[in-house]
């Protein structure tokens, strides 16, 4: 009998060892306590598709603090809000954090985050920061400093720091749930390099997935770039018609297919520097087809009203656009002939209007 008890004792002592090990706590703070009362939500989306958060854990906020306790068989992305994913508050961001084993730190600080406490987490900050630096220096952008060469420099920067941290952060975490995530919900602003690169970093049960599969087949598809003919596709025009691209590509001189979406800043951005160069160019034989990535079609039809954008105006409703010119980012350029060739791609701003400038004497 002492020997069963030992037993049955080791093997409590062992799970107990176990669960330590996976456990986490996280200390949550706001910069002031306005929240004090209301209820903050530890959540997760068990996928990319998911239309609604699993809450984890919840914690009645109380002298601007709240606390969670749990465990994590492996490192996943975990989400706080106040209040649930889907309703949160609009005066609060909502935190992004890596669930793994540590006491982890988040501080909400009006319209910033910062993480700390934990390895991952210690990195994921980083993208954090540069994310805040972003936010905060185009929130400050106004119509007159669009056309500032060194502002959108700054930004462009801060874009491609923002796209190299969470590219890093994605391939260090491949192997578990925080970089999967990262792939499906950054996939979009990674180079066809980049993503070859992940999923070659990836395990053989990522890989193996049917949408990674469809992914890799893309990915070694031939692309209309720079001295090939462009591809057709299908696209909706503004009063709901499917058409084709074709239907515009080799009428005029010149075609600038501009990839682009309302929530778009660096889009809204470049539209004043479109007007000028269509304004100066369209009675010389320039066609500008805007090629909208928008789900929201309101959304899209009323920044093509507000920005006064006049020229063809079309979405990609079935994204086969996209899919068939390699769109990991916008905004995305092509500048296309009249025999329907690929002569430039990505130019924006003075580079654009002199390169049609160029083509157009």
């Amino acid at each position: 009998m002492k020997k069963i008890i030992f037993l049955f004792l080791s093997a409590l002592a062992i799970l107990f060892v176990s669960c330590q090990g996976n456990s986490y706590s996280i200390e949550g703070k706001f910069s002031d306590n306005s929240f004090d009362t209301k209820v903050a939500y530890l959540q997760k989306i068990d996928s990319i598709n998911s239309q609604k958060a699993t809450v984890i854990d919840s914690a009645t906020i109380s002298d601007g603090k709240f606390s969670f306790k749990g465990t994590a068989d492996e490192p996943m992305m975990g989400f706080v809000s106040v209040g649930k994913l889907e309703n949160a508050e609009n005066d609060t961001p909502i935190g992004t954090l890596i669930l793994e084993p540590g006491n982890i730190k988040i501080t909400f600080d009006k319209t910033n985050v910062t993480l700390g406490g934990t390895p991952k987490n210690d990195e994921f900050n980083n993208i954090h920061k540069v994310m805040n630096s972003l936010t905060d220096k185009i929130s400050k952008i106004t119509p007159q400093d669009a056309n500032n060469p060194a502002i959108r420099a700054e930004v462009d920067t801060l874009q491609k720091q923002l796209q190299m941290s969470t590219f890093n952060f994605a391939k260090a975490n491949i192997s578990n749930k925080a970089g999967e995530f990262l792939f499906y919900s950054s996939a979009k602003s990674f180079s066809k390099d980049q993503l070859k690169e992940l999923i070659a970093a990836s395990d053989s049960t990522f890989r193996n997935r049917d949408e990674i599969k469809a992914l890799v087949k893309e990915l070694d598809r031939v692309k209309p770039e720079v001295g090939n003919p462009y591809s057709d596709a299908q696209l909706l025009d503004q009063s709901g018609q499917m058409v084709s691209l074709s239907d515009y590509v080799g009428k005029n001189k010149l075609v600038l297919i501009d990839f682009w979406a309302s929530w778009c800043q660096p889009c809204i951005q470049e539209i004043p520097n479109l007007i000028k160069t269509y304004n100066a160019y369209k009675s010389k034989g320039l066609e500008i087809v805007g090629i909208s990535v928008d789900d929201d079609k309101n959304k899209w039809a009323a920044a093509v009203q507000n920005y006064k954008m006049t020229w063809v105006q079309l979405a990609d409703a079935t994204t086969m656009a996209s899919q068939l010119y390699g769109v990991q980012s916008i905004p995305h350029t092509l500048l296309i002939d009249q025999n329907g060739v690929v002569i430039a791609t990505d130019l924006r701003g003075k580079e654009l209007e002199d390169k049609i400038a160029e083509i157009l004497k």
